[in-house]
């Protein structure tokens, strides 16, 4: 159900916001409460509306977390999508089926974008529930509210997130504009503690975090464990001394938390009934945030809450410039003056004294840049003022002076350990200025420099300080680098396996240049889109552009009307970088909503490596569904690939095999291959498809691997392919003691810094 309403009208009508107590068994319609990910396909900044309904030209930057987190900022605000930009938010709570409609979407300014929407456990397992239209109201902000019912839905996990994916450029955003999002959520409790907050696995949690969870059905008081290994939350661990255990409240304060560290925690439930059987909690884990924010210029404007009213300005000026941004949020402009041996500075009186000696903190990072003569001319010194009250230390910028002379953001990080003179425990000002150079002669300098993004920071691993045998980027060699070496020991990039000669297929593309069938029996495709054809494996490939090209199978029922019990699908393929969580390369007839497809094939990714999705069986299920994750992102981007899928429906068996060796395989898989009317190529359910296709058949029949070898090879059994591992530290395409030896020679070194 979609209507177009008032949105303060749907606002005032919730029944519950975040931060609401919930008791058990209370079911209510909620914000979500984290955001799991977000994803800008762009590597840009995300823009939408702010509190007042504004856009402008190029968009106002919004943060998604803090725009689609909790209630919304008002009723005009929301963030922009543009094709492929997602979103993923997380609920306090599973997601239920009630009277009605049981999630709720507000897109505003409707001109009948769309964007597909899934529900999904947060954790990788997902349903795509269906499609959602906006209205065509014309211009403006006004609302449409999307409606979705999840009754009869059977799922094989908890249903606590949904999945937004935008799919075209409606509108003057131009995108979806999502403005909130609200679930129907269920709360009943359970025998053990449930829904934690940090949520599980959460990551960039505060250092002042609570944590809080829902209490088991017959808890009277909670047991909490907490540290930062699992044996702090094993059996045999003590419970936290303080407060004194068990508790009565369904929180605890662990009163600071250090940056970057990985903490676990488990709660187990005490009831009155028998005190001396606590029942044990699941083991919950969350990290802690790399950087602390002392300042990022987010909660200024140059209207109604300036820059002075936190900043005190000597011969300066400051203002928000949101034209010239470090990362998407606004920085502030700093105007100098600078003459005899006057400085220009911008001072900041913390209103309590700050602690800048715990948690972890080892670095004062903050960003700037500057402009090019003659905007900037003359020899200037950047310098921070830091004082506790007793004490001031002035620390000149030590880098380039010529610096302040460049546009380019740069980031200035000063080591804490070096701050000897003062207590960084009360640390009650900071000082941001520009003076004349010290061998500079008198005189009268004007300019400007941004700043942005003051933080305290812990260690942190960057990209030029890894180790070569590095894989998991953590800037240490350990044992997750040397699992890397013995999953893919004596892997070869050349390989030669058995061959035999397969049957001829039901239908064959080989994509020369046309989509016709190749086989004989007539199956030919027709183009959708301005599809372009290009070298491939063998002769030339198809390329598909992720949103319109596709081609779609004429004479589908017939087709598929010779396959009764099996099937091989096999193709050649080479993806591009996806903006789509998996791209469809193929797919059977669906409608969003109402019927899902008998066959799909989704490779590709969101977040590397990605996840591959081998559906078939009629009606579709989860029970017909072989799928997981990629190991490596070459094994769908980047290089040719060839996949074959399979299904038998009397053993029950489906299988994956890559590059001419089993991949993936399951078992139970008995329902039919039927249902199917239409067959799209390069586009489908879950998206559009971004790469190239070659040589792409259909079988009415499994093959064997010597027959898959067979088809992919040209009759060789030949597959001459580079190591998609990072673990050929060699660079012979040989995983074997060669690349142990250059792994050991690095075994335990850390690049950390500071």
């Amino acid at each position: 159900m979609k209507k177009v309403f008032l949105l303060a009208s749907a606002i005032a009508s919730l029944v519950l916001v975040l931060g609401h107590t919930v008791s058990a068994n209370e079911e209510s319609f909620e914000y979500p409460y984290y955001l799991i990910d977000a994803y800008n396909p762009d590597d840009g900044c995300w823009t939408g509306m702010n509190a007042q309904g504004n856009y402008a030209l190029t968009g106002v930057a919004v943060v998604p977390e803090k725009w689609l987190v909790g209630p919304p900022l008002s009723d005009k605000s929301g963030v922009t999508m543009p094709p492929d930009h997602w979103v993923e938010l997380e609920f306090l709570g599973e997601l239920e089926d009630g009277p009605g409609d049981d999630i709720l979407l507000i897109e505003l300014g409707p001109v009948r974008e769309e964007a597909l929407i899934f529900i999904t456990d947060g954790a990788g397992q997902e349903y795509l529930l269906g499609l959602a239209k906006s209205g065509s109201v014309g211009t403006g902000v006004a609302p449409t509210e999307i409606d979705f019912d999840i009754a009869g839905i059977d799922l094989p996990f908890p249903a606590t997130a949904v999945r937004i994916v935008a799919l075209d450029w409606g509108g003057l955003s131009p995108g979806f504009d999502i403005a909130n999002v609200r679930a129907r959520i269920d709360r009943s409790c359970s025998e053990i503690a449930s829904y934690p907050s940090p949520v599980d696995t959460a990551k960039n949690v505060r250092t002042d975090a609570v944590l809080s969870w829902l209490p088991g059905c017959s808890a009277d008081k909670h047991t909490v464990h907490f540290g930062t290994s699992l044996s702090d939350v094993d059996a045999e661990a003590a419970p936290v001394s303080d407060p004194p255990q068990p508790q009565d409240a369904n929180s605890y304060d662990p009163c600071g938390l250090d940056l970057s560290k990985t903490y676990v925690w488990r709660v187990d439930e005490v009831s009155q009934a028998d005190a001396n059987a606590p029942v044990t909690g699941d083991v919950w884990s969350f990290t802690v945030a790399d950087c602390i924010v002392v300042d990022d210029f987010e909660s200024y404007n140059n209207t109604d809450k300036p820059i002075s009213d936190s900043w005190v300005l000597h011969d300066a000026k400051a203002y928000i410039a949101e034209d010239s941004v470090h990362v998407c949020t606004p920085a502030m402009l700093f105007q100098y003056f600078c003459y005899d041996r006057y400085y220009s500075d911008a001072l900041r009186i913390f209103t309590a004294p700050q602690d800048w000696g715990s948690s972890g903190t080892k670095v004062l990072e903050l960003f700037f840049r500057g402009q090019p003569e003659p905007a900037n001319a003359g020899d200037v010194q950047m310098y921070i003022t830091l004082s506790d009250g007793d004490t001031s230390v002035l620390l000149p910028y030590d880098g380039d002076a010529n610096d302040l002379k460049d546009e380019k953001w740069r980031p200035w990080r000063i080591h804490l350990r070096d701050l000897t003179d003062l207590d960084l425990t009360h640390v009650e000002s900071i000082c941001l200025g520009v003076r004349p150079a010290p061998t500079e002669p008198i005189d009268e300098w004007y300019g400007a420099v941004y700043f942005d993004d003051i933080r305290l920071c812990t260690s942190r691993c960057f990209q030029e300080n890894r180790p070569e045998p590095d894989f998991n980027g953590d800037c240490a060699v350990g044992f997750e680098d040397l699992e890397e070496v013995a999953y893919s020991w004596l892997d070869m990039g050349y390989n030669v396996y058995p061959v035999a000669a397969p049957n001829a297929p039901l239908a064959w593309y080989k994509f020369d240049g046309d989509a016709n069938d190749s086989s004989g029996n007539g199956y030919h495709g027709e183009q959708a889109g301005s599809v372009t054809y290009v070298s491939g494996v063998y002769g030339q490939a198809i390329s598909f552009d992720g949103k319109d090209t596709s081609v779609n199978v004429t004479g589908t029922a017939a087709l598929f009307g010779r396959i009764s019990t099996a099937i091989t699908i096999a193709f050649w393929q080479y993806g591009d970088d996806s903006p789509h969580h998996t791209d469809t390369l193929c797919c059977s007839d669906y409608t969003y909503g109402v019927k899902n497809p008998a066959i799909a094939i989704h490779l590709g990714c969101w977040r590397q490596p990605g996840q591959y999705r081998w559906d078939c069986g009629y009606p579709w299920s989860f029970d017909n569904r072989l799928g997981g994750d990629h190991r490596y992102k070459g094994e769908w981007a980047g290089r040719w690939n060839h996949w074959a899928f399979t299904k038998d429906t009397d053993t029950g068996i489906m299988q994956i095999y890559l590059n001419g060796a089993l991949y993936d395989s399951r078992e139970g898989t008995n329902s039919s291959i039927s249902g199917i009317t239409s067959f799209e190529i390069g586009s489908g359910w879950y998206g559009g498809y971004d790469g190239l296709i070659d040589d792409f058949r259909i079988y009415d029949y499994v093959l064997s691997q010597p027959e898959i070898a067979h088809v992919a090879t040209n009759g060789t059994g030949i597959f001459d392919q580079s190591l998609m591992s990072p673990a050929d530290l060699y660079t012979d395409d040989l995983i074997n003691f060669k690349d142990f030896a250059i792994l050991a020679d690095s075994w335990l070194d850390e690049q950390l810094w500071p």
